[in-house]
């Protein structure tokens, strides 16, 4: 009862980009619709659903304007890969990246005059954007947590206590926040090799440079060993 209804839900984004357009589609992990078909060799419907989107890519012409993301290039089909024009790398964030990111998740918070966001930056070196939000995340808790225990020793102690209007986070909070996070990317992960392979071969300077034993995303972290994480290091 279900066949078809892959083809289905890719001819009514269309038509609503069509209703709409101009407008952007943009589509989150697409290696898992744009797999390889050679992969999927056993799987019709698969097939199917990237030949229905082809089609209807096609014949969009001008009025829609067809973004994809995705953590693994090296999976996604030929032919799609032939309708992406540009292959741009979002890589690991330097460290004045890493600082503007952090600065973008504390905006809400109270930081003590202690926290210096140019220190967290330098010790967060590997940490992708995510990383960064979960370190946020587990030093506003570590607030909490030492909030919550100061008031449950007054009411043993009998002693009145009134939490704070607003949380306040102090460097110890990070301290511990970084050792409860750590880098989700290292330099010897599988993947980042393949993407390190698919970014030489089909990235966007891939033809107007010379062949590198290193990748150059723009200018790294001078500080930071070279090529360790970063898909492009100089």
């Amino acid at each position: 009862m279900y066949v078809g209804e892959g083809e289905k839900n890719v001819k009514a984004i269309f038509s609503l980009a069509k209703k709409l357009s101009p407008c952007v589609v943009f589509i989150d992990e697409a290696d898992a619709i744009f797999g390889s078909r050679h992969s999927h060799s056993a799987r019709t419907t698969h097939r199917e659903i990237i030949n229905q989107f082809l089609k209807e890519w096609a014949d969009m012409q001008s009025t829609a304007f067809i973004m994809v993301a995705t953590n693994r290039p090296f999976d996604l089909d030929d032919a799609v890969l032939r309708r992406l024009p540009r292959r741009i790398l979002v890589d690991l964030p330097t460290i004045d990246d890493r600082r503007e990111i952090l600065k973008i998740h504390l905006a809400a918070e109270i930081l003590a005059p202690s926290v210096s966001l140019q220190s967290l930056a330098e010790q967060t070196t590997l940490f992708s954007g995510s990383d960064l939000k979960n370190l946020c995340v587990s030093a506003a808790l570590a607030c909490v947590r030492e909030e919550n225990a100061a008031a449950a020793k007054a009411k043993v102690e009998e002693q009145p206590f009134t939490f704070p209007e607003k949380r306040t986070l102090e460097e110890r909070h990070f301290q511990k926040a970084l050792q409860e996070i750590t880098a989700s990317i290292s330099d010897d992960m599988s993947s980042l090799t393949a993407i390190r392979k698919f970014d030489e071969k089909y990235g966007e300077k891939s033809g107007r440079r010379k062949r590198k034993s290193h990748w150059g995303f723009g200018i790294g972290d001078p500080a930071e060993s070279q090529g360790a994480g970063r898909v492009r290091a100089d």
